[in-house]
């Protein structure tokens, strides 16, 4: 709970920009927050890509490759890495397994996800594309997850 308060405290306020220097002293002071973990960033970790197609590059920021001293997966495990997609100031977290960056109509950035995001098992392929919608990132992938918001098949009537 401490570390969530944590990482809430550092999220800037709504109407606020957030920037690849935000996010980085987030990651740093979560690892800091683990018996005093030191980060390391590897150079492959920020990619600016062109996601809204006005020329002027996005931020995406991918958190496998952060590294903390005192926590082994901080930011990932077997369901992937947080990445993180900065445009316009706003800010769009996703899990993923890995990512690339094609030219559909636009561009549009394909993540691997967990099988489990498909309803499949967690070895099986699964994948989300996003494209910039003008004011957000948008996807065919509902919102949610609930058991609930699953599709029920009903039994047939009995004559």
């Amino acid at each position: 709970m401490k570390r969530l308060a944590l990482l809430l405290a550092l999220l800037p306020a709504p109407g606020f920009a957030v920037t690849v220097e935000d996010v980085l002293a987030e990651a740093k002071a979560d690892c800091a927050s683990f018996d005093n973990g030191v980060l390391t960033v590897s150079p492959t970790a920020v990619h600016q890509i062109e996601l809204t197609g006005d020329s002027t590059p996005e931020t995406l920021v991918d958190w496998a490759g952060f590294d903390c001293s005192t926590m082994a997966s901080a930011w990932g495990g077997t369901g992937g890495s947080l990445l993180t997609v900065l445009i316009n100031g706003q800010r769009s977290d996703h899990m993923a397994l890995g990512w690339t960056l094609v030219q559909l109509n636009g561009p549009v950035l394909l993540l691997a996800l967990h099988g489990s995001e498909c309803n499949a098992t967690g070895s099986q392929p699964c994948a989300e594309a996003l494209v910039w919608g003008g004011e957000t990132l948008l996807s065919v992938r509902s919102g949610g997850g609930e058991e609930d918001d699953q599709p029920v098949e009903e039994p047939a009537p009995t004559p």
